[in-house]
């Protein structure tokens, strides 16, 4: 199944790669500003460690971005009472160990139909980098956009905005749409989607035919 094309010249393709240069990362913070600000009236100015996105040449149409909680506190824990890991190995009933752990962030797209190729780069990407869980906070509508892919997601709690301070005046509307702390096995994402035939690009082949 294959998302109706937004508008592009003869023969584009969609590139999905991380942003090494700071050009590139200023492209997709731009993104994830305009983007959060026309859809929640937000202010985003926190940007995580590593940006991914999805190209048309050099513009960006979707972005997301990645902390592994080994190199420090993620942002996610500002909604919680104890360490991610802990509070996962908490829920599943076993250790979970920090190291295999990262957080996600910073989604935005310019229509919603790219965040399904986004979700399916950004899965193989993790995994194939060792990594075995990642938390998030996520609205009912990208929550439901990923079940949609047959990935199982853990309700942790409820994103509370309160446990935001002062910053929670630069979310705009975000917290009016109920989201959640949210959490996916990675290792287990990843086989069930290559059953399923929709991972079919090999870790060297990151182009998509706009069709």
């Amino acid at each position: 199944m294959r998302d109706r094309p937004f508008p592009a010249p003869q023969g584009s393709s969609l590139e999905w790669r991380e942003a090494h240069h700071w050009s590139d990362r200023r492209r997709l913070e731009g993104l994830i500003h305009q983007c959060f600000a026309a859809e929640h009236d937000a202010r985003i100015h926190h940007f995580l460690p590593r940006l991914f996105g999805l190209w048309q040449a050099a513009l960006p149409q979707a972005a997301v971005g990645l902390q592994r909680a080994d190199a420090g506190p993620l942002f996610q824990e500002r909604y919680l009472d104890v360490p991610a890991e802990r509070r996962l190995s908490e829920h599943l009933g076993r250790v979970i160990g920090r190291d295999g752990l990262a957080e996600i962030g910073n989604l935005a797209s310019r229509r919603h139909g790219l965040q399904r190729r986004l979700f399916l780069h950004l899965i193989d990407q993790l995994a194939g980098e060792g990594l075995e869980w990642v938390v998030f906070t996520a609205l009912p509508t990208v929550a439901s956009g990923i079940r949609r892919l047959g990935i199982d997601l853990l309700a942790l709690q409820p994103a509370d905005p309160a446990r935001l301070g002062d910053d929670r005046a630069a979310w705009g509307r975000y917290y009016d749409r109920g989201p959640w702390v949210m959490a996916g096995d990675l290792q287990l994402a990843r086989h069930r989607l290559r059953a399923a035939g929709l991972l079919p690009f090999p870790r060297e082949a990151v182009h998509e035919r706009l069709a």
